[in-house]
């Protein structure tokens, strides 16, 4: 049984060269992408693992919790060993900024530590993003 030979022909180099630009992009773009499952630990026993959602998400909650905090976006990459955590805020006009930076830095830091089990913490950056108007509780008649 003869298998068919496959013969690829270009019309022109240009076009070879555009196809093939293409294939190295797409295999770059998949080596060089960011794993949906972090792995927080492994010993003999198996590994803990955590969706980076998961880990959003709980970064999110945490900062939702803390007063003057309307919303919360988080994100976190893996540098040198490290976690290292950027979080956009929505605040109301009258949030202390400086409060909420110290607390959520150490909040953050504890449960990276504690919840997690993760010794190395990287920096945690904080972006206002906006700020959200107080609403009233009843309209004016």
């Amino acid at each position: 049984m003869e298998l068919p030979e496959i013969i690829f022909e270009f019309d022109s180099a240009t076009q070879a060269i555009v196809i093939w630009c293409g294939l190295a992009l797409l295999a770059l773009l998949m080596l060089f992408r960011r794993p949906r499952l972090l792995t927080l630990g492994r010993n003999e026993h198996g590994r803990l693992r955590i969706s980076r959602h998961a880990l959003h998400r709980m970064l999110e909650a945490c900062c939702e919790q803390v007063g003057g905090v309307v919303s919360a976006r988080a994100f976190v990459r893996r540098r040198h060993g490290k976690f290292c955590t950027q979080l956009r805020l929505k605040i109301r006009p009258n949030a202390k900024l400086d409060a909420i930076q110290g607390y959520l830095t150490q909040e953050i830091g504890n449960l990276y530590r504690e919840n997690l089990g993760i010794k190395e913490v990287g920096p945690v950056e904080i972006e206002v993003r906006g700020v959200v108007p107080v609403e009233k509780a009843f309209p004016d008649a």
